[in-house]
């Protein structure tokens, strides 16, 4: 167990008033993350609140606890602060960092290279599968410096979706021995792979069906074929009545053009920014593109958002590709 580890686990037994924040547009990782956390300092007595900007998307609604994430607080007497799964303080929503930064002490969990550490104890590791991994570890710190359980099937629910969203259902390289064992442990508690793959992948919207559709019908390769893009206009949302969250997954499908390195996804969200996600095969590192806008995430897996108009985000990130995997 890493010294990081034992100093978030001694935090959390100290503190009674704890905020959990996840990353803006979040997923199955940075949720499950909070709300496993949540399970288990509530276990311990704890007042806890949990936010995330974005609120929920629907494919994760099922998870235990959503019912208790807000999408922003007045409230300004935490003791402490826990962020989960996000590169940068900034990744977490504004409304939601004010709040965050309230708090006299903050905890950074990630498996994100860090874009400007953050936080006072920080338990990152970069070559975790993802963070419920990390959280995972905790708990058990946890569980050893209170002398109470606190492992139980929510918590498993939670933290395997976390896994299996971030490495693709076990398909993505960041996997490991370590993550596989992990399972094995959740999965003894109750929590079953394939109710959640079908929960999380085979469980979309209409309107996500849809937005998935435009986007593979403004499907765009490079001449050599090793960048592949499309988008989601602002009208597409609109005539779906759609919501980012909606978009969740799609980039993945740009990607699997057979000469791609790399997959693009730019989503001209109506009254926000152009937000932008990055997906590569080995071989490609999206998230030195991604830096180069202010982004971040891993070398397989990043994110960006620029001001709008869109044709000019694409042009921008797109020659930015091209130039990286030429250089």
């Amino acid at each position: 167990m890493t010294n990081s580890n034992v100093q978030a686990a001694s935090e959390i037994c100290t503190a009674n008033r704890i905020v959990l924040a996840c990353h803006i547009n979040p997923d199955g990782d940075t949720l499950g993350s909070i709300l496993a956390l949540g399970h288990a300092c509530r276990t311990l007595g704890k007042d806890v609140t949990l936010l995330s900007s974005d609120g929920v998307p629907d494919i994760y609604r099922w998870m235990p606890g959503t019912e208790n994430i807000q999408t922003g607080t007045d409230r300004r007497d935490f003791q402490l602060a826990i962020v989960c799964d996000s590169g940068a303080i900034n990744r977490i929503g504004e409304q939601v960092l004010s709040a965050v930064s309230s708090a006299p002490k903050m905890i950074n969990i990630d498996h994100h290279l860090p874009d400007g550490p953050f936080g006072d104890i920080r338990v990152v590791d970069i070559t975790a599968s993802s963070t419920a991994e990390l959280v995972w570890e905790l708990i058990k710190e946890l569980e050893l410096q209170s002398g109470k359980q606190l492992a139980n099937r929510n918590i498993a629910d939670c933290l395997l979706t976390g896994i299996i969203t971030d490495t693709g259902s076990f398909r993505y390289l960041n996997v490991t021995p370590k993550t596989f064992r992990i399972a094995a442990d959740l999965q003894e508690l109750g929590a079953l792979p394939s109710p959640i793959f079908e929960l999380v992948f085979e469980n979309r919207s209409y309107a996500s069906q849809k937005l998935l559709g435009r986007a593979l019908d403004s499907l765009q390769i490079t001449a050599c074929g090793r960048i592949a893009w499309g988008h989601v206009t602002a009208s597409d949302f609109e005539e779906f009545d759609a919501d980012d969250v909606e978009t969740e997954g799609i980039v993945n499908h740009l990607r699997a053009v057979n000469t791609a390195l790399i997959g693009i996804l730019f989503r001209e969200v109506p009254g926000r920014k152009v937000r932008i996600s990055l997906r590569a095969r080995e071989g490609a590192d999206v998230n030195s593109i991604a830096h180069v806008f202010g982004g971040g995430g891993h070398k397989l897996a990043s994110g960006c958002a620029l001001e709008p108009p869109l044709a000019e985000v694409e042009r921008l990130v797109v020659a930015e590709a091209i130039r990286q995997l030429d250089f």
